[in-house]
């Protein structure tokens, strides 16, 4: 426990000499009696012995009183882990073509399934291959032949989660498509509408689009060269994963397959993010790992320090004794004169 004025803490000194002076002078008081003898042999009685106790209880009182007038406090200090996120829009795709079966742990399911599950694993964690994103501010963008805000950026992940679950495609024929330009393009505009509008630059450590499709862009009025451009002038990176089949030439220009590879691989080349290609669960899961090592969270120990104040059990006890005083000098320990 520390004080904080401990100069006033020599008042303390006053104490002892305040404490001669009333014993002096209670020494000089008395009753007077005709003749001395008469009363020199009879014993002090047990009140008598006692009679210096008010007068200590009120000194005491006075000490109590000095010491929190020079306020005492204690000092509690609390360590706390804080982290530097990262605001990360997650785009899917959630075209038809995301029915196509594919391999989930051994079993087939389709492309929308996998990416849900593998998605949910990298926002909250498997307890396994991916760790999760606890500080990250995450917003969620389905696309078909038109992009949809699920989610704005949010640390409610579980949340976030519980929205992710409940995406499916699109069940009119005219909402089908793949519109990866408009969709990365509005993830773009996201991202930097937030930090404008509230700082983000102050809280984040980078600003991150991840694109899941398994098609070619065939919709909407952004190219995905014209999105990636938009994302690169506002410092965002654009990490793409391409759902699908492993082409089989990689240099046929006429196979859609490798013309998405083309395209997103310069998508993220030309941001400063990576390209991924997922055939089944596992891979998927590698390309979500990938992204892990590149962006990461920065943790830091603050530690904080309060003063909290201690004087009032010093005010308790003041009181404490002025009234003990007070009672005994009415009662038992009362004066004459």
């Amino acid at each position: 426990m520390s004080v904080k004025y401990p100069i006033l803490l020599w008042l303390l000194a006053i104490i002892p000499l305040l404490s001669f002076y009333l014993w002096r002078r209670n020494r000089r008081q008395g009753i007077s009696y005709s003749h001395l003898p008469l009363v020199d042999s009879l014993p002090a009685s047990y009140r008598q012995k006692w009679l210096w106790l008010t007068t200590a209880l009120q000194l005491l009182a006075l000490a109590f009183i000095i010491v929190a007038f020079a306020q005492p406090y204690r000092e509690v200090s609390e360590s706390t882990e804080q982290q530097e996120g990262i605001a990360i829009a997650v785009v899917l795709d959630v075209s038809s073509s995301m029915n196509i079966r594919m391999d989930l742990d051994g079993k087939r399911s389709n492309r929308m399934t996998v990416a849900k599950e593998v998605l949910e694993a990298f926002i909250a964690g498997d307890d396994d291959q991916l760790e999760g994103r606890p500080a990250d501010l995450i917003s969620l963008i389905t696309f078909a032949r038109y992009p949809r805000v699920i989610s704005p950026l949010t640390d409610s992940h579980d949340a976030l989660v519980s929205m992710a679950r409940h995406v499916q495609p699109p069940t009119r024929m005219e909402e089908d498509g793949t519109a990866i330009g408009d969709a990365t393009a509005l993830a773009a505009a996201q991202l930097s509408e937030y930090e404008n509008e509230y700082g983000l630059d102050e809280k984040v450590k980078s600003k991150v689009i991840i694109m899941i499709t398994d098609g070619e862009n065939n919709s909407g009025t952004y190219s995905p060269m014209m999105a990636a451009a938009l994302a690169k002038e506002w410092g965002i990176r654009v990490y793409t994963i391409f759902i699908g089949n492993e082409p089989t030439d990689m240099l046929d220009s006429r196979n859609e397959a490798v013309r998405v590879d083309w395209v997103l691989q310069a998508m993220a080349e030309s941001t400063g993010g990576v390209y991924n290609r997922a055939y089944d669960y596992d891979s998927l899961v590698a390309g979500y790992q990938a992204i892990n090592e590149l962006e990461t969270s920065k943790l830091q120990t603050v530690v904080f320090t309060d003063q909290v104040p201690a004087f009032q059990p010093f005010v308790l006890l003041a009181l404490l004794s002025l009234m003990l005083s007070a009672l005994l000098s009415a009662t038992w320990l009362r004066r004459l004169g």
